[in-house]
Order: structure tokens, then sequence, then C-alpha cells
């Protein structure tokens, strides 16, 4: 069968044949069979020779992952290298994703770099300069991996100014998880989600005995901005786009927030994604903005709590054309500043290997890689979550079908980290009440356009 998730184009992402292969897969028809990439005749040799059982290096791993399922996993990785690699010793950086590029921004700026890092936008860290380009690797002969192993867009993603900064492991997509025992509670079903106004009718109509319709954490200036950033897509707006002509999307997009602000808890405004995902999980809120990472971060709070949520693209906006999904990829790249960078290499590839793509896929997010075999993604899945496989098994259903349906490639934004401050100070000082819809959108261009101008 053939298991490729189809082309993106410049609008939306075709994954049909993906999501029939996962859904096959799910059943057990799955095929585990890839085709093998054709070698580069055009390539060059490999830089230097090395002798893998004897060669030395500590390696520093910056390694952002929040959930235990990830931390487990990143150690199991480090076990096998050492019994692989006697004289190689991975040190992992476990820094969290939210303060990630802050401090290795300092490191790369006083020529402390590490070897490795997970990425997600690699566009920040390349304009600081940390980044080592990874083109040359992937035209060495002998190596492991090849562009063309990857699904298309997923490498795009990766590339800036025509330079390869990352081998990406995972498509990772933001999206509505909704409790649907809650909303069929409040007299509503799923496919009713259609706009906006049936979000905020359905936040509405779950809030009632101490139980709330929507979870928004803004404590945190990164999520703070995630979930406008998630929404706004679907109304056909990137949250950097302050021009005139999006002006009324943009304040469409605020007066949605403002409507759901009275169907969530108060305490919303301190909230991180832990607390959010704490009171998802706990069924003190029946909506958030959420994605592909979702069963790994509830699954030890509560593993009941999947087998009644479901993902769906965000329904579409006041001035948006379709709900839409959008879609990056998680990956790992090396620093330019690595005093390691063949053995750095070497790790990246043993990171991206069937082995260990599949074991990532089948704890968070969805494969990025044509070769990994679905069945064995449902194997680990079902030894990573056998409290709650079945409703993750329809979770991973849902991704799927809507990447095929609503995925759009997310926009890289220049400065995002210090725009995401920005936009979690204004719709702050709006849901308490301390400023309008429009004097928001005021204070949000005025800090996104003074940003911009940074990076011109």
């Amino acid at each position: 069968m053939n298991q490729n998730l189809n082309k993106w184009n410049r609008g939306s992402i075709r994954t049909g044949a993906a999501a029939l292969a996962l859904t096959l897969a799910l059943t057990g028809c799955g095929d585990s069979k890839a085709p093998a990439a054709a070698t580069d005749k055009t390539a060059k040799p490999q830089a230097s020779d090395i002798d893998w059982k004897t060669v030395k290096a500590d390696i520093r791993f910056v390694f952002p992952g929040t959930s235990e399922a990830e931390k487990e996993l990143a150690e199991q990785f480090k076990t096998k290298m050492k019994e692989k690699y006697p004289n190689v010793n991975i040190e992992y950086m476990y820094l969290s994703w939210t303060d990630m590029e802050k401090k290795l921004a300092v490191m790369i700026s006083s020529g402390d770099s590490p070897d490795i890092t997970q990425t997600q936008d690699v566009t920040n860290l390349v304009q600081l300069g940390g980044l080592e380009d990874l083109t040359p690797y992937f035209q060495k002969q002998g190596v492991q991996l090849k562009k063309e192993d990857f699904l298309p867009g997923t490498m795009e993603y990766a590339q800036q100014d025509g330079k390869l900064y990352a081998v990406p492991n995972l498509a990772n997509s933001f999206t509505l998880v909704v409790n649907e025992k809650m909303l069929n509670e409040a007299g509503m079903k799923l496919d009713e989600l259609k706009t906006w106004a049936d979000v905020e009718k359905a936040a509405k109509q779950m809030t009632k005995d101490g139980k709330y319709g929507f979870g928004y954490p803004l404590g945190v200036p990164r999520f703070a901005f995630r979930v406008p950033f998630t929404a706004a897509y679907s109304n056909d707006l990137v949250l950097n786009d302050t021009t005139e002509a999006s002006k009324k999307k943009y304040l469409e997009t605020l007066e949605h927030f403002k409507n759901l602000e009275a169907y969530q808890p108060k305490s919303h405004i301190t909230w991180g994604y832990p607390e959010m995902f704490r009171a998802f999980s706990n069924g003190e809120v029946g909506m958030i903005a959420a994605g592909t990472y979702f069963t790994a971060n509830v699954y030890s709070i509560n593993p009941d709590i999947v087998k009644v949520s479901r993902a769906i693209a965000y329904p579409k906006g006041p001035s948006g054309t379709k709900a839409k999904a959008p879609v990056s990829n998680v990956g790992v790249a090396m620093f330019k500043g690595s005093k390691n960078k063949d053995v750095a290499w070497k790790l990246m590839e043993e990171w991206s290997s069937q082995e260990y793509n599949s074991t990532q896929a089948a704890v968070v997010n969805v494969t990025a890689l044509k070769s990994t075999n679905l069945d064995e993604i449902v194997k680990k899945a079902e030894k990573a979550y056998p409290k709650a496989i079945e409703g993750h098994k329809v979770l991973l259903k849902d991704f799927n079908e809507l990447l095929a349906t609503s995925g759009v490639p997310m926009d890289k934004i220049p400065g995002q980290s210090e725009m995401e401050t920005v936009v979690q100070e204004q719709i702050v000082k709006m849901l308490t009440g301390k400023s309008t819809t429009e004097e928001t959108y005021k204070g949000i261009k005025e800090g996104i356009d003074k940003i911009k101008d940074k990076f011109k």
C-alpha cells in the first residue's frame, strides 16, 4: 500500500492517501514496505572515514519535549546510542519551548553552542546565525537520509533562503480539541461546529454547573499568541498581518475571543499549557486549541479524557473561506558552533530512523517520513497509551483526516517571540475590561509594526 502523505500546494496539504493508509493501519491492514530512495550519483563523498566504535564525543542535545512520554523516549535513545557508540556521550538540555530561543540566543552569542536541538520554526535561530546548513550533509554518499524520504512541505518548512536547516521528523498541526461528551450533553454534535459563532454557542451551552466551555491559556506569551494564531487561519489571517486590508479580519478575531471570555474560568488569565491541559483533562473546560501532541500531554493526568476527545480544524471565521489547520514540523537541527558535526549528523540520522521515528509518531504528532511503518506506530502507541488506545486511534484518524481536508503550511514569522509578548499584553487588557477591541488592535498593530521594522 502507498503510505505517502500526498503533496502540499501553496494553499493546502493534500494528505488523503495518508489518512486512508492510517485508517487501514488502525484496522490491521497497513503495509509496512516503502521503496528505498535512489542513490544520488552526483553526491559528494564522505568528508572523512570514521570508526564509529572508537569515536569519542560529548554531545549536548537541546530537548524541549514537555511530556513524560517524550522524555522517556529521549532517555531510551540515549541508552541505545551509548550501546552502539560507547564513547559518545549525550547530555540532554531540557529547555521548554517557551524560553528555549532566549537561552539559546545567549549561548550562541557567547560561543557556547550545543550540538543538536529539536526545532519547530527555524527562522529565529537561523537569523541568529546559530544553525548549520544541512544541504551538504544530505549530498554525501552513504548517508541514511535522503531529501526524497520526507513529505513534501515538511522539508520546505525547514528551509530558508534555499538552505535546509533541520531534518523534519514529525508533522505538527494546531487544531481545536473538543470534549465530545460535554458537547453532546450541551445539546450539540461535533459536526455542528462549522463557524466561530458555533464555537461561541457551544461554549455558552457547555458553561454550567461549575464547568466552562473554553480554556485559553493567557499566562505565557507563547500560548497567549498560539490560540488566536490558530483560530485566525480560519479567518484568512496571520497574526503578524497588520495591514489596513486585514484590519476587519483582525478585529473579528479579537471580538471572537472577547465573546468567549464569559465562558472561561477566571483563572485562565494565568494559565500556561500545563494548567490548560489539566483543566481539560479534569472535565473543567470543554474546548481548547491544541494539536497533534494532545494525548502525550493529557494521558498522565487522566487517560479517560482521551476516550471522549475529538480534534477538528478550527471552524471558519466570519471573513474566512474555510476551516483551516496550520501545519509545521518538529525536527532536529545542528548548531553551526558544534565541535562534533560528523557525530551530531550521525545521531540526527539515528534519531530519524524507522525505529525512533515510529516511536515519536506513536507518542506525539504525525510522522513526516514516507517510509515509517504505520502498523509499527500503532503497536507502539498501544504500549505508550494502554488505557486510552481506542480513543488515541480515533484522534489519529481525526488528525490525518483534517490534514487531508484543512491543512495549510504554517507561516514562519520573523520576530514572532517578541510579537507573542505584545499580543499577550494587549489581549489581557481587552479581556480584563481595560481596553476596547479597537484599542487592543491599535496596541497590537503598533507593537508588531515596530518589531517588523527591525527585520526589514
